[in-house]
């Protein structure tokens, strides 16, 4: 094992996910809870020379300024995710996380309506850039995962600028805020630091032609879109039974409620917008015909961190006859999400360990939107890190 540590960059480091994330790494290395949900505690996966929990250092940025222990504190009273005592046992931890956490509102801005008295575009890079830098220093890391867990930013067209290298930069010259969304910019800062990005969000991040060419340039992996962890987990599950039996759907309904940060941010039409088309999307690909398949997303304040989704499946059986499935999903966001994203780390760092670079498309069934995989199979998609999981332990022997 790799004697340095591996930096953890949280964008949105206060939120629900984040600080869930840090609360769980810190539990199960101290032994207070059990290490379920981890995929990477599965065999054969845990099989790989991975980084131990205790290894990885947690720092970020968010748009807001709290403290960690706080934000636990308040998320495990409101949304009963965890019990207060476990929060007051990893107090030390969670305030050590603290100091390599800043306040960067700067790096939030509406294109619509981009405000032009802030920090530029190249002044803003820069300042993330050093935060990254000063962070590897102060703590003598070996490489940096940046984790873009932000909330959902509004829907922009995107142009040929966005996949050239040197047009993009132009774009970051000109401050073209308009054109640069803020997960675009930091996708672009960890890869100018030679830092790995995971985006777990629904934006765009680093998924456009301009900055998959620049991480392949500074050798550095990546991978992203959109997190999957409730609703489309279940249709990227039950889809594949109905089309190997040749059961043929005609409608998907889906109504989602959820009540925390996300949800609120995704009543907003236009920040809802790419978190939509990647939930629409799975069902076509799977099932290789259109489906009439309606999704909606509620903001529910008192639902807190959790999320419940009733789906109606109106399907055709043998001799034309319709037929329905329903089913009633409760979870709760954070808890779903977190290990896939401890998971990811760990898995990034190793990947970086053996050199690898360039999109981990092995990641494929952690996600919505999976950058340059067109299936959605989850058991098809988990084969993709069954696979190379073998093949590490093969040429280890």
């Amino acid at each position: 094992m790799n004697s340095k540590k591996t930096g953890v960059w949280l964008i949105g480091a206060y939120g629900d996910i984040s600080t869930t994330l840090m609360v769980g790494c810190h539990a199960i290395h101290k032994g207070l809870v059990s290490d379920t949900g981890l995929v990477t505690a599965l065999s054969p996966i845990n099989q790989l020379n991975l980084i131990d929990l205790n290894q990885l250092v947690f720092g970020g940025h968010d748009i807001i300024d709290k403290s960690v222990f706080q934000q636990a504190e308040q998320i495990g009273s409101h949304s009963r995710t965890f019990p207060y005592t476990l929060v007051q046992q990893l107090q030390n931890e969670l305030e050590e996380n603290n100091k390599n956490i800043c306040t960067l509102p700067e790096l939030s801005w509406d294109p619509m309506s981009p405000d032009n008295t802030q920090s530029s575009l190249v002044e803003l890079s820069n300042l993330l850039r050093e935060r990254l830098r000063s962070f590897i220093e102060q703590n003598n890391l070996d490489r940096v995962v940046m984790v873009n867990l932000s909330s959902a930013e509004p829907y922009i067209e995107l142009s040929e600028q966005h996949d050239n290298l040197d047009d993009f930069e132009q774009l970051i010259s000109n401050d073209r805020k308009d054109q640069i969304l803020p997960s675009m910019l930091c996708a672009y800062a960890a890869f100018k630091e030679h830092c790995s990005y995971l985006n777990f969000s629904p934006n765009i991040g680093c998924a456009i032609g301009s900055l998959k060419d620049l991480a392949l340039r500074q050798n550095t992996s990546f991978y992203g879109n959109d997190g999957k962890t409730g609703e489309t987990l279940l249709k990227t599950a039950l889809a594949p039974m109905f089309a190997e039996r040749n059961l043929r759907i005609m409608s998907w309904e889906g109504i989602n409620l959820l009540g925390n940060g996300d949800g609120k941010t995704l009543s907003d039409t236009e920040k809802c917008k790419n978190k939509v088309n990647n939930k629409e999307a799975v069902l076509n690909n799977i099932l290789g015909y259109p489906v009439h398949a309606g999704v909606s997303i509620n903001y529910v304040p008192s639902l807190g961190d959790w999320k419940t989704a009733w789906d109606l499946i109106h399907f055709q059986g043998f001799l034309d006859v319709p037929m329905t499935m329903q089913f009633t999903w409760q979870g709760c966001d954070s808890i779903l999400a977190a290990p896939l994203v401890i998971d990811m780390i760990r898995l990034t760092d190793f990947a970086e360990r053996n050199n690898e670079s360039g999109p981990m498309h092995h990641f494929a069934c952690f996600f919505k939107n999976p950058i340059e995989i067109n299936e959605h199979s989850l058991f098809k998609q988990f084969e993709m890190l069954l696979k190379y999981t073998y093949q590490h332990l093969e040429n280890n022997n």
